[in-house]
């Protein structure tokens, strides 16, 4: 028998209605409830219609997958296009935009040499390594090599 193991234990689950969580249906409420407001003073007759949309559609941006809400996918995946589009044509219309919007291009192209290179400055090297063992008998104690073919500190 499997069982199965929720990957955010430390997260406790709220329940809400069909689903959806109490925070979520707060957060609909509260944005619908702030719309109808602001659109009857300029719309009387559209207020109600307006408010409930504006309730459903917070519901629907802010649903999670793998974490992140709908509408943040959504603004990742906006600015990747941009991205792409601007890395292809940087004299273009969207590379101004991107410009104005101050969004790195350089995040697109990939440089081999800057993401496969070494770190910089003073990085101590540890050449210390596991010593295995045919039989468990040989086992002396654990031991720390400090070098490949340095002497050995015995502990144990």
């Amino acid at each position: 028998m499997a069982a199965d193991f929720k990957s955010h234990v430390l997260l406790r689950d709220e329940k809400g209605l069909f689903g959806i969580p109490f925070k979520r249906l707060l957060l609909a409420g509260v944005g619908a409830g702030l719309t109808y407001t602001l659109v009857n003073l300029a719309f009387r007759g559209w207020s109600i219609p307006i408010a409930v949309l504006m309730g459903v559609a917070i519901l629907v941006l802010t649903a999670p997958r793998g974490g992140i809400p709908l509408w943040n996918r959504l603004v990742y995946r906006l600015r990747g296009w941009l991205l792409l589009v601007a890395a292809r044509s940087p004299q273009g219309l969207i590379a101004q935009l991107t410009g104005m919007l101050e969004l790195p291009v350089d995040l697109v192209r990939l440089d081999g040499a800057r993401v496969f290179a070494p770190p910089s400055g003073e990085v101590e090297i540890d050449l210390r390594e596991w010593v295995t063992f045919a039989h468990a008998a040989e086992v002396d104690g654990l031991v720390f090599v400090e070098s490949p073919l340095g002497q050995e500190v015995r502990h144990g």
